[in-house]
């Protein structure tokens, strides 16, 4: 009797091991994506210290095809994945002047402009937990569980009298759940391809203005910020490379 029972454990762990998928026998991983988004965002601004609001509405809608993206995986102890990407790193001065030429008297009057010094960093925290884990399949369906948090800073110095300098201040996080497709190209190399939804954008926002008609307190507005389910679309498509 035992002798049947330590038989029938021994051809259990023998199929079981017959039956793991082999594609993901790897520890640690390298992908390159390019992260395609869509993305909208409004804001006000105050412009008078009366007691009725008046103000301007300011609408951005983002939308960016080409964002390529570094990320690095790596396996946990029940064939599942965490992940960490690099998605914004940027340091910039986007410098523009508008002049009126004057051929009369020889001269140039800025009539518009500014410098605007942008800096941004944004790196993402996923766990990413795998399906078909027992089947020896290329194609490997997962489900991501993310966390993306963000430091955004604008400094905005216009060239004309009559607007003043601002300095905008992000600091939040968003959270995804992000469903993917693991396609096995070859012993090393895959394509991933997972669709991030956003369910909440959360962010502490500080703006600085120097419109002297205002009042020292209203130039400086401190808000928190809870917004589920923001209008915020995107694809992410890599390649990885098994290490």
């Amino acid at each position: 009797m035992k002798f049947c029972l330590l038989t029938t454990f021994l051809l259990l762990i023998t199929q079981l091991s017959w039956t793991q998928n082999t594609h993901l026998d790897y520890k640690r991983a390298l992908k390159i994506y390019n992260l395609t988004s869509f993305e909208e965002q409004f804001k006000t601004r105050r412009i008078n210290d009366d007691t009725t609001f008046n103000g301007i509405r300011y609408a951005t809608t983002t939308l960016r095809v080409l964002h390529p993206t570094i990320a690095f995986q790596w396996k946990t102890s029940k064939n599942n994945f965490h992940e960490i990407e690099l998605t914004n790193l940027i340091l910039s001065n986007l410098d523009t002047k508008t002049e009126f030429i004057n051929d009369t008297t020889s001269s140039n009057e800025i009539i518009a402009g500014s410098r605007l010094t942008t800096m941004l960093i944004s790196i993402r925290y996923e766990y990413i937990l795998n399906f078909n884990k027992s089947k020896d399949t290329k194609l490997v369906p997962s489900l991501g569980f993310g966390f993306n948090p963000y430091f955004s800073k604008n400094n905005d110095k216009p060239y004309v009298s009559n607007i003043f300098p601002t300095t905008e201040i992000y600091t939040g996080f968003r959270t995804f759940i992000n469903p993917r497709l693991t396609y096995y190209l070859s012993s090393k190399l895959f394509m991933d391809l997972n669709i991030p939804l956003c369910l909440f954008d959360t962010f502490y926002f500080s703006d600085r203005g120097s419109n002297p008609s205002i009042s020292l307190a209203e130039r400086r507005v401190n808000s928190f910020n809870f917004n589920p389910f923001p209008q915020l679309l995107s694809v992410r498509l890599g390649v990885g490379l098994k290490l």
